[in-house]
């Protein structure tokens, strides 16, 4: 009885570890990754509430450049150290640095270091069907910009992320078209605000 009551125990802690090991292995070899998505805001009944699409690449280093393209048009810019938040049609650039707080910043979990996100993260597998796994992480530190995250793989490419805030209202976002490790560029990471936009300079 004692030994089932161990295994018990320890099961829990075991899958645990299973499923960190697994998703820090496919966050490794991901040294970079381009293509489109498709964001979806739902509120807590699952009702749409905004959708938009765009590109993005990501690189290793923090480095990452997300490009909203309809309905409107807003560029967020990271070179590993700033951020640049450009919003075309207010003609106003929001830039501040780099928070390191992957809490804070979603996208550096495939920019950042894959070691950072075990450390703020707890991590379990949530489902796997086939090759399709979904992996839901959750912050460890105070005061998240979401209390959940999913990330949904197939094989070794990242399929789709889904985030839940505290009042339960989800941001879920689809990759498409994706190209892993291949054509990155660099350029893309550093932003110079056009003539005559508004710079908006924050702590």
């Amino acid at each position: 009885m004692r030994t089932l009551l161990m295994v018990a125990l320890l099961f829990p802690a075991l899958a645990w570890a299973g499923a960190t090991d697994e998703l820090l292995s496919r966050l490794q070899k991901l040294q970079s990754l381009k293509g489109d998505f498709e964001q979806t805001v739902l509120d807590k009944g699952g009702t749409h509430m905004q959708q938009a699409e765009g590109r993005f690449q990501v690189a290793r280093g923090n480095q990452f450049y997300w490009s909203t393209t309809s309905p409107f048009s807003q560029l967020a810019v990271s070179d590993g150290k700033t951020v640049w938040v450009y919003d075309e049609d207010l003609e106003q650039v929001v830039v501040r640095p780099l928070s390191q707080d992957l809490g804070q910043t979603p996208a550096l979990l495939f920019g950042g270091q894959p070691s950072q996100v075990a450390e703020a993260f707890s991590i379990s597998e949530r489902d796997r069907n086939g090759a399709e796994v979904t992996y839901r992480l959750t912050p460890k530190g105070d005061d998240p910009l979401f209390d959940q995250l999913d990330v949904t793989f197939r094989g070794e490419q990242p399929m789709s992320m889904r985030l839940q805030d505290a009042l339960g209202q989800q941001t879920v976002i689809d990759f498409r078209d994706l190209k892993v490790n291949s054509g990155i560029d660099a350029s893309l990471f550093h932003f110079t605000p056009p003539e005559g936009t508004d710079v908006i300079q924050q702590q």
